[in-house]
Formats: structure tokens, C-alpha cells, sequence
């Protein structure tokens, strides 16, 4: 075999002195359990974790800008996985996430997925969460993890841990693995993530045996009997999405004339929407595994003797309704994609069985044509498409449509305090709720030509606006706002307002909810509650002035009496005027008190609707306070940003008030109070066991922040710059104010926290990541005083299983019986109080 010199001298002065070195320079060794390589100057070590709820075929990381060289993790089993590599300083990226069949995901074009190594260090940038949502789409984030990471490398690489310090690589420092490993360092640290006694619960189990033990959950804690509800527009049929029973659904047809109810369908899964495309026409709609959507119509019949009967058929192809046409009964705009997931617009006349059945859509033939990367459209009263929704990057447009041009109208994305809820009928002014200049959240007409707000359609000084009310031709009737907790609308014609004004004498007391309307306004359905009356629906008839009960949320709970709450109303130490409940059950002795503190804590706020939580722990006999501290919503702006930047201080001085004015007037056991939160009110309930210690008998947090400091790298709400950036603004800058924040952080406080403890926790929460309850737990068992901690394995930010959530506060509520010392209450679990009433009757009268 000959061999051309020149040739092989100019391949191995390339390898040697470009490729090569750049191999070398871009390198990520593994390091085996066990092992101690030396570093060099210039070298560090990363620690790569990846969380998937699936297989994963492959992950690659890499150093920017280099070909070769990438930490690749192959073959990963659903679960935690985990390697650390010896790899050059510089900056890095998470590349590509490979899925078992072939599919991948480019990583390496989105900064979130950035991090750096530093010389002489574990750098470690968080696990990369895969959870994917359908087929082809995924949600995948970071989010620190940083004991789950520690506990690895005390396993697996102690001696390397030992020498080298662990830093979180990311936007916000974390100094909790310094801060751990030097308390750790004088203690025999116990074993990595101990599973409590009771951890998982029902969530482990297969699904049949999750049926059983739904259907045997605590009635406290059953879903909703009534998922969904649509009224016709001649307001004749109202169709429900009811659950008979834990995975079966069923859609009921209510003929309001004659009360008669038809069953149109069961399922195994809860229906998208329900939306009438005329009086005769309903379109039901299932999401699918995919994350598209079907579209079923159901066609309703009556024979000459008044006999209901219906038929029903599929559209054939996966979508959406983007809207309804009143003025062309049994047409709409329908929304699909194309092969290559564009969206398309059409008109489909749905009332025409043949012509449903022919639907195949073409993408020459949309509607939206003209405008790239468009998500939705919005159509005028006549059907036209006037404004469509661009995705351009991160940010989201509204784009104005206007004798065949397009135009910008506004960056939906940065208008956080601008919010669009409908257009005018013939698109020339968007309706929107907004605080921008002014004291408080109003209701108001923007023109679209202009770009300017022209009209203020509602204001009510020191009060936001919650929503606005529309009729079929989309023409703003009203508005709805809270009023020291209370739901109260305000109608602009004289006769919506004077029905309004005999609704509420026929229900005093209870707050009345516009669910639908007919086009004539002459059929109403309304939702009905009150602190001590779960959700009732009534169909009003405004011609006869009757209303009759059509439905409850929770009929279960309907023999049941409630506790009544109280209104407080007081002044914190700076002047703010301040709502808070009182929940109290009958007795004569004085009540030992559950403090309840809300989540958010910014634009939430308790209401006088009816809780099962709150009368839950009233039901045991404890009374039960919630406070609108500075920062909720419903008061104006000053109020809400009152509460910026006051986690821990200002908003707990509020609840600290509170407290005081209850004890002062209400026959109140102050030696017997306890704190019990979720989210932000898991953290203020950690937060006031700190700088109360005498007060409270003891401390629960359902996922609940624990360091302040995490939440800016554990959670979705700082997964992107924009939401970075209003964390910032309501909590604080942890680059800029570190040492505040970790005052404030019941975590680094874990010395004086003496006040027993309970953690419950979803291991799914993704935004306040399950390693604020792991490090809580860790430091207390530390400081030899454990929490009693409860954690599931398939919740979230919250419980979605009633069989869980059972569980859940049949614990906490035997942990706070404990802490009281007291036995469970004489009146059981669902026992009547005295003094409460079960609301109105199946009929009532208007005066």
C-alpha cells in the first residue's frame, strides 16, 4: 500500500496540534465511586443529575463552543441519576435529552440550560427535570437540589465531597451546602432522606386499588360533583359534567321547563369545554393524551309528543373551537394544526352531519393566513379574525389584523399590569384590568387604533375590579369585586341591576355568582355559597321570579351544619386597614385557635366562600383565623404592594395583629394555638414558630418554602428571566439582598425553631421544590428535634388525590390534637354545630 507523505504529515500535524488539543481541552472524565483524581490548576469537577419520570436513551452536556468531549449519560432508568465528571473550567451547557424511541430535544440553543465550572470545586447546576406532557412536548427545567446532591456524594464519593467545597452553579448563589456541612461536620449526620411512616400513600398504588380508596376518602375531601356547566342560549337546556364516582364521568342534560333530566354520555375522563352552537347544538370536548383535543357534537331532537332525544357525531379532525358565531347558529371557527404544527382557522358549519363528516381542512384555504407563528386569534361579532396572538421567543403579541395588514398592538408578555379579558364587538377596543397609574385595579376601554386607554368603564376607590361581565353579543354588562371578603357585582343597565337586587334578598347573607346567562336575560344560572354553605346552582327564571336548585357541588356535605365566621376588621401598627375570618364553632369554653395564613402571598386573598378546610378543623372544634394581610388582593395597589419584599416581617406582623384582636374579643384559648400553612402560608407558619416560640403549640407546613434563597433556583416561577425579574420585585434580589433574606429564611433560623413541627410535602412540586421540606427536616433532626414529616410521591403543589389529601389532614389533624393536648373534639368529624344554617331551600321565592 503506497502512502502519500505529504498527506499524512498535514493529517497528523492537524491532529496534534488542532484537534487533539482541542479534545483535550474540552474533556469531561467520569470519576468512579471511589476514586480521588488529582486536579489540575484548571480543572474542576461537575456533578451532572438528571430527574425522569421515563427512560431516557441518552443526556449530553458539553462545554460551549466544543464538539467533543460532552458528559454523556446513556440508558437512564426512570427516577434520580447521577454522575460526576473532572472537566476544564469554562462555561457549559446541557446539550440534548434523548428519548428511548429517537426523539431529542436541542437544549443548547435556551441560557436557562447554561452553568459554570470553577477550578478546584464540585460545581453543581441543578437536576434537569424532564416531565414530558404529551408525545412531543415536555417540560423540562432545572431546579437545585442541592442536599439530594450532598446525600449522592457522601454515598458514593465521600472523600471527594470531603476535600472539595459543592457549589450551586446558577443565576442566585446558594450558601445552604457550606452552610450544612460545617454544622454537619462535628455530627454523626443520619441517613440520607429517611422515608416517613406514611410516606407515598395512595399515589403508590395500582389504579383499581386508588379507585377503592378514593371512593372511601373523607367526604371533606371529594372533588366537586359538578365539574362543568353550559346553558343554551335560548336558556331552555343546561347541560353538566358531573363525577358519579372516583374515574367515571357523566353528561347530563337538564330540560328547565320540565325539570327533566336526560343522560347524553359517561366516560372515563373529564370533558375540556362544553359549548352551545345554538339552541338545539352542543360541542363537547376531550383533551387527549397528545395534548390536542376532539371535538364530538351532540344534536338534540324532540318528536311532536315533547320526547327529548339526541344523536351524536365526531368532528374527524384534532382541534379546537376557537369561537362560536351567534349571528350563524351551528357555525364556528375551528382551530387545527398542520403537518408541520401550524395553525389553522376555519369555518365549520357543525349542525350539518355530512358536512362535519367531509371537514378536512386545508392549509391554502385558513383563515389566518398572512401572519407566521401565530398561537390563537380572537373574531369580531361577525366572525372575522381581528387580533391574533404571535409567539415571538419567550414573549407573546397581540397583532392586529386591519385591511389585510398586520400590525403590533402590544407585548403581552411585559404588560403585567395590564390584562385584556375580551374585545368589543367589532374589535375596535379591548376591555382590560388595569392598576397601571392608578390606586387600584379598574376596568377599562383601550382603543385599538390609538393604542390608548379612552375610557374608564369601572372604578371604585381602594378596591380592584375582579372580573367583567358579558353578554352573547360580548358587550361588557358588569363587574364583579370583593368587598371585605365578600363577592359583589355591580350591573351598568338599571334592569340587570334590580334583578340583581332580588337575588340577594332571596339569598341573604350568601354570596350570588353569575355562571351563565341567556341571550334574553331571562334564564340566569347562579352560583350560591357562603362561609357555611357549600356550592349550590340555581336556575333562576327572572319572568316568574323563581329560583330552583338545579345541582351541588357537594350534596355529601348537604346535612351537615357549619360553623359561622366572623368579620374582623382592625389597624396594623402602621395605619393599614386590615380584613380578617374568624371561624368559630359553638361552645361555651374558650377555642383553641388554628392560625391559617393564605398562599401567594401577592394578589391572593381569603373570601367568604365556602372552605372544607376551615370547617374541617371547625368540625373538630378549633376555631380558625385567616387574615387578608398587606399584599392580598381585592384592596388597590397600595395595599398589594405593601406586602413586596415584607416576607416574613411586615405580612406577619399583620397576622401577629390579628391574632391579638381576636384574643381581645373572642372566646379564644391563647396557651392552645397552632399554625398550619400552605405554599407561602407554609413558610409564614415556619416563620412565625421563629419569631413567636412562646406562642404556638406547634407548626405545620404543606408545601411551604423553608429558604427563601431556594425558591429563586427551585421553582417555575424563576425558571426565565421574566419571571426572575418579578420574583425580584415582590421578594427581594438574593444577589443584592443575601443576608436579609436568610434572616428571614426558617431554614438558617432551624436553632430557635423549637416549636414542634410537621412537613407535608408533594415530591412533584415544581414550585416549591420538595428540597425545602428536605433540608427543613434535615437541620431539625440535626438540632435533635424532628419534624413529623408526611410526603407523597406523585402530588404536587397541592393534592389532586382526595384519598391523599384524606390522609393528609387526618395527620394533621391528629398532630394538632397532640400538640393541644386535647382529645379529638366531643363533636366527630361532620357533627352539627348550633347556630349555623344549612342555606335556602330547593325553591325560593323573589319578592
Amino acid at each position: 500500500m503506497s502512502v502519500n507523505k505529504e498527506r499524512y504529515w498535514a493529517l497528523a500535524w492537524l491532529m496534534t496540534t488542532v484537534l487533539w488539543p482541542c479534545l483535550a481541552w474540552a474533556a469531561m472524565d467520569v470519576v468512579k465511586p471511589g476514586q480521588l483524581p488529582a486536579l489540575k490548576p484548571d480543572e474542576g469537577f461537575v456533578l451532572v443529575a438528571v430527574d425522569s419520570n421515563v427512560d431516557l436513551y441518552q443526556v449530553r452536556v458539553n462545554r460551549d463552543g466544543k464538539v467533543w468531549g460532552s458528559g454523556t449519560m446513556t440508558d437512564l432508568k426512570s427516577g434520580q441519576s447521577y454522575r460526576l465528571y473532572v472537566a476544564p473550567v469554562g462555561r457549559y451547557k446541557w446539550r440534548e435529552l434523548s428519548l428511548a424511541y429517537g426523539f431529542r430535544y436541542q437544549l443548547g440553543n435556551d441560557k436557562e440550560f447554561e452553568f459554570d465550572v470553577a477550578a478546584g470545586a464540585i460545581a453543581y447546576p441543578g437536576d434537569l427535570v424532564f416531565r414530558p406532557t404529551s408525545f412531543w412536548r415536555a417540560d423540562i427545567r432545572r431546579s437545585n437540589r442541592g442536599l439530594a446532591a450532598i446525600n449522592w456524594l457522601q454515598r458514593n464519593h465521600p472523600a471527594i465531597y470531603s476535600q472539595y467545597a459543592l457549589n450551586y452553579s446558577g443565576h442566585y448563589p446558594d450558601p445552604f451546602p457550606a452552610f450544612y456541612k460545617d454544622i454537619a461536620a462535628s455530627q454523626t449526620p443520619p441517613p440520607p432522606d429517611p422515608t416517613p411512616a406514611g410516606t407515598g400513600g395512595a399515589d403508590t398504588q395500582k389504579d383499581e386499588e386508588l379507585a377503592k380508596q378514593e371512593a372511601a376518602a373523607d367526604p371533606w375531601w371529594r372533588h366537586s360533583r359538578i365539574i362543568a356547566t353550559s346553558l343554551n342560549p335560548a336558556g331552555t337546556l343546561l347541560v353538566q359534567q358531573v363525577r358519579q364516582a372516583p374515574g367515571k364521568w357523566d353528561l347530563d342534560l337538564i330540560d328547565l321547563r320540565n325539570s327533566t333530566v336526560i343522560r347524553l354520555a359517561s366516560a372515563d375522563m373529564p370533558l375540556a369545554s362544553l359549548r352551545w352552537a345554538s339552541d338545539q347544538t352542543l360541542l363537547v370536548s376531550t383533551r387527549l393524551s397528545d395534548g390536542t383535543h376532539r371535538v364530538s357534537v351532540v344534536r338534540m331532537q324532540s318528536d311532536a309528543q315533547g320526547k327529548r332525544s339526541f344523536s351524536t357525531y365526531q368532528i374527524p379532525i384534532n382541534g379546537s373551537v376557537l369561537d362560536l358565531l351567534p349571528k350563524q347558529p351551528d357555525h364556528i371557527l375551528f382551530a387545527s394544526y398542520s403537518r408541520k404544527g401550524e395553525l389553522m382557522v376555519h369555518t365549520l358549519e357543525v349542525g350539518n352531519k355530512a358536512a362535519v363528516e367531509a371537514f378536512r381542512p386545508q392549509f391554502r384555504e385558513r383563515l389566518n393566513s398572512g401572519l407566521s407563528d401565530d398561537v390563537w386569534w380572537l373574531a369580531d361579532g361577525d366572525g372575522a379574525l381581528r387580533m391574533g396572538i404571535v409567539r415571538r421567543g419567550e414573549d407573546h403579541f397581540l397583532v392586529r389584523r386591519n385591511l389585510g395588514l398586520h400590525e403590533d398592538v402590544m407585548n403581552l408578555s411585559e404588560e403585567n399590569d395590564f390584562d385584556p379579558i375580551g374585545i368589543s364587538p367589532d374589535a375596535s377596543r379591548i376591555y382590560a384590568l388595569t392598576d397601571k397609574d392608578r390606586a387600584q385595579r379598574d376596568l377599562v376601554e383601550f382603543d385599538v387604533a390609538t393604542r390608548t386607554i379612552t375610557r374608564t368603564l369601572y372604578t371604585q376607590p381602594g378596591t380592584d375590579v375582579h372580573t367583567a361581565l358579558f353578554d352573547e353579543q360580548r358587550n361588557v354588562i358588569g363587574v364583579e369585586y370583593y368587598r371585605s371578603g365578600q363577592l359583589l357585582t355591580h350591573y351598568f343597565q338599571e334592569a340587570d341591576a334590580k334583578v340583581a337586587a332580588q337575588v340577594a334578598a332571596a339569598f341573604p347573607g350568601r354570596t350570588v355568582e353569575l355562571v351563565e346567562r341567556s341571550r334574553d336575560a331571562h334564564s340566569l344560572i347562579l352560583r350560591v355559597d357562603a362561609a357555611d354553605m357549600p356550592p349550590q346552582l340555581y336556575h333562576l327564571d327572572v319572568t316568574k321570579g323563581v329560583a330552583a336548585q338545579v345541582g351541588e357541588s357537594f350534596p355529601w356535605l348537604a346535612e351537615r351544619t357549619f360553623a359561622p365566621t366572623h368579620t374582623l376588621q382592625f389597624t396594623a401598627a402602621d395605619d393599614l386597614k386590615v380584613d380578617a375570618f374568624l371561624t368559630l364553632p359553638a361552645g361555651a369554653a374558650p377555642r383553641p385557635l388554628v392560625v391559617f395564613p393564605h398562599g401567594g402571598p401577592i394578589g391572593v386573598a381569603d373570601s367568604l366562600h365556602f372552605d372544607p378546610e376551615v370547617q374541617f378543623f371547625a368540625s373538630r372544634g378549633y376555631a380558625v383565623l385567616r387574615v387578608n394581610f398587606r399584599g392580598s388582593e381585592g384592596y388597590g395597589r397600595a395595599f398589594r404592594e405593601a406586602g413586596h419584599r415584607n416576607y416574613g416581617s411586615g405580612i406577619e406582623n399583620d397576622i401577629d395583629a390579628a391574632i391579638k384582636f381576636a384574643l381581645a374579643r373572642y372566646p379564644i384559648d391563647e396557651q392552645r394555638m397552632c399554625v398550619v400553612g400552605t405554599s407561602y402560608g407554609g413558610y409564614s407558619a415556619l416563620v412565625s414558630a421563629v419569631r413567636w416560640p412562646e406562642r404556638f403549640r406547634c407548626a405545620v407546613s404543606i408545601s411551604g418554602v423553608s429558604d427563601r434563597l431556594l425558591f429563586f433556583t427551585a421553582s417555575d416561577t424563576a425558571r426565565s428571566e421574566k419571571g426572575r425579574q418579578l420574583a425580584e420585585k415582590l421578594m427581594g434580589n438574593p444577589n443584592e439582598d443575601l443576608a436579609a433574606m436568610r434572616s428571614t429564611s426558617p431554614l438558617y433560623q432551624y436553632q430557635v425553631l423549637t416549636t414542634p413541627v410537621m412537613l407535608v410535602h408533594g415530591k412533584q412540586d415544581a414550585r416549591v421544590d420538595f428540597e425545602h421540606s428536605r433540608r427543613m427536616a434535615r437541620m431539625l433532626s440535626l438540632a435533635g428535634r424532628p419534624a413529623s414529616e408526611l410526603y407523597f410521591d406523585d402530588e404536587g403543589h397541592g393534592f389532586d388525590s382526595p384519598a391523599n389529601k384524606t390522609r393528609a389532614w387526618e395527620q394533621i389533624a391528629s398532630f394538632l390534637d397532640r400538640a393541644m393536648h386535647k382529645q379529638q373534639a366531643a363533636a366527630a368529624t361532620g357533627s352539627a354545630q348550633t347556630g349555623a344554617g344549612k342555606g335556602p331551600q330547593e325553591t325560593a321565592g323573589l319578592e
